[in-house]
């Protein structure tokens, strides 16, 4: 069967007849060097196996039933010019090229036929019913994948169904899905059954849509929850202060200074908790909390926090080492690391904030649905403080912030506590827990280092901070050395100065006038006091050293060593040149000369002596 006869079950007309189609007519696939290349005429249509069938009017089955002859005849073509001496791969090409579709669609079908009689090759090429087909789908071959005017399988299509679902999750519609298997499939599908399609594959893989497209959902609702967090390894809740959690989290609470932000913190053992309201979370806001706990509750081992900017500052992480509380920074996106601080901050905002005037919801749905309780007239032209009744400050909302946790939280029953209140928890514990003994100790230890680092090197002028200059007479013998600067809490003009390893060093403040100078004066004197010091120390040292000697001691050893090595004599080459020759004659000739000390002997011995310098030079003129 040739290609004529292929394109005929195609249902196409020969766009041109043999005789104006060389490239159809013998010989017409060329030869491979020192191979001849076969005559292979093409048969006409009827002599084809099988009869063309008129494709523009079949029904889907005669469709089917043209598209396996024709894949079947393309199988043929391939193998009877094959026979005739063309490679596998041109033969393919040449076969397909006649069916309309790739060669590897050829080789595809060759392989499914392989080792069939000829009554089951016709049934193995023949497409099997799929749900979802287009009626009378496709072209005449109907290619294997998703090609234009072929079928598509249900694998390709659930694979695509698969991948829209868990890009879109909940929002991903039938329609899309169509549209989009139109585009790439080439297929129209019917929108009830995707529909449906849909709806099972999200019904089947839940967890794993829940999983993909919404992660902080899936965690909060299906992350395994065996056990409690809270307890050991034994099943026992720690000691108190054994491990404390920090958080912020913005308030739903807006003042008349603006939305806040609270700081939180919890001791895991008791269930103990405190808020602090303050604009924004910063490391002197989360220190401040920090004081305040460590004033009340003690002193923690562990500190775990999340790693946020303001948690892992250079202020925070300075001040927890400096009290030697570890600090343990929970892994990115895992809020199920902190648990309770979590659920601290939940409690808060339904028992308390969602109470309080200026109430905006936990979320943008409960927003919407405190704003929906007013009318549209109520609301027009009022902004948000207006909308949502704000009549709280600040300083307020932190007054019954401390009034909650004091009066209701900490004497309420904790669930996590076995029925037991967190104030009861902390009461009945006996055993001694670590305390700041001078609180006061707690500011300079947490006050705000200065920006740079908190470091500063100490120049002739004072500290540079803020573009004021900060002095201090124990800052005089420290010019040039680098010293950490912390604001003083209690005084804005003040930096406190520390070394490096975190001993005091001093006060450091802007002085003016009288007092300048009397600081200055100070300065100096210390400087000039450490400077005699420090000379005195060398000459003590220089008398029990002797550093100047020291190079000689140094030289002496190294002879002495030297002389306890004896090289043990080697054979040799010995190695000439005229240049040598002549200069030996030249130092033979001046060394007689001056051993006979005689005017006479050196006439007698100058004319050789002469000439060997000559020759000498002569050598050197011609080199």
């Amino acid at each position: 069967m040739g290609t004529l006869a292929i394109r005929a079950l195609r249902g196409q007309a020969p766009a041109q007849t043999p005789a104006q189609a060389p490239d159809l007519q013998a010989p017409c696939v060329p030869a491979a060097p020192g191979v001849q290349a076969p005559c292979i005429p093409d048969a006409p249509p009827s002599q084809s196996p099988f009869p063309s069938l008129p494709h523009p009017s079949l029904p889907p089955e005669g469709a089917v039933l043209e598209r396996a002859r024709v894949r079947l005849a393309a199988v043929a073509e391939a193998g009877r010019l094959v026979a005739g001496g063309l490679t596998q791969a041109e033969a393919d090409r040449i076969a397909a090229g006649a069916a309309g579709v790739s060669p590897a669609s050829v080789a595809s079908w060759r392989a499914r036929v392989r080792g069939l009689g000829p009554e089951a090759r016709l049934a193995a090429l023949m497409d099997a019913p799929r749900r979802g087909r287009p009626k009378g789908g496709g072209g005449a071959c109907g290619g294997d994948g998703g090609g234009a005017g072929g079928g598509t399988s249900e694998e390709t299509l659930d694979d695509l169904l698969a991948a829209l679902a868990f890009e879109h999750g909940a929002h991903l519609t039938a329609s899309h899905v169509a549209r989009v298997a139109r585009v790439r499939l080439h297929v129209d599908l019917s929108l009830r059954s995707l529909q449906r399609r849909l709806a099972a594959f999200r019904k089947e893989h839940a967890r794993d849509l829940s999983a993909v497209s919404d992660p902080d959902g899936h965690r909060s609702r299906r992350a395994p929850a065996f056990g409690r967090r809270s307890e050991n390894a034994q099943g026992v809740i720690p000691q108190p202060n054994a491990l404390w959690e920090l958080d912020s989290t913005p308030a739903d609470v807006m003042c008349t200074d603006g939305r806040q932000t609270i700081v939180g913190a919890i001791d895991v053992g008791t269930r103990r908790g405190r808020l602090l309201v303050v604009p924004v979370s910063r490391a002197t806001a989360i220190c401040a909390l920090l004081r305040r706990c460590l004033i009340d509750w003690g002193v923690p081992e562990v500190v775990r926090t999340d790693e946020g900017r303001d948690y892992t500052s250079a202020h925070l992480v300075r001040a927890l080492a400096d009290l030697g509380i570890t600090h343990d920074i929970c892994p990115p996106y895992t809020p199920e690391a902190k648990p309770f601080i979590e659920r601290f901050f939940g409690t808060t905002a339904r028992d308390l904030f969602a109470y309080l005037p200026g109430f905006v919801g936990h979320n943008v749905a409960d927003r919407k649905k405190i704003e929906a309780k007013r009318s549209m007239a109520a609301r027009r032209g009022k902004d948000g403080r207006e909308t949502f009744s704000v009549a709280l400050s600040a300083a307020e909302l932190q007054a019954r912030c401390d009034a909650w946790t004091d009066g209701i939280y900490h004497t309420r029953p904790h669930a996590g506590l076995g029925g037991e209140t967190p104030a009861a928890r902390a009461r009945a514990w006996t055993d001694p827990l670590a305390r700041i003994a001078d609180v006061r100790a707690l500011d300079p230890l947490l006050a705000e280092p200065v920006r740079g680092g908190g470091t500063r090197v100490v120049q002739k002028e004072g500290l540079r901070i803020a573009a004021h200059w900060h002095i201090a007479p124990e800052l005089g013998p420290l010019v040039g050395e680098r010293v950490g600067v912390r604001r003083d809490p209690a005084e804005p003009g003040r930096v406190l100065v520390f070394t490096e390893d975190g001993r005091f060093l001093c006060l450091a403040g802007e002085a003016t006038g009288q007092a300048r100078a009397a600081v200055a004066a100070q300065a100096r004197a210390r400087a000039k006091k450490a400077d005699s010091a420090a000379r005195a120390r060398a000459r003590k040292l220089r008398r029990g050293q002797t550093p100047e000697r020291a190079m000689d001691d140094v030289l002496e050893a190294a002879r002495s060593a030297t002389a306890r090595v004896v090289d043990l004599p080697r054979s040799a080459d010995p190695h000439e040149t005229p240049a040598l020759g002549a200069a030996g004659a030249a130092a033979r000739a001046a060394r007689a000369m001056t051993e006979t000390g005689q005017p006479g002997a050196a006439r007698v011995n100058s004319d050789p002596f002469r000439a060997a310098l000559r020759q000498l030079y002569l050598e050197e003129d011609q080199t």
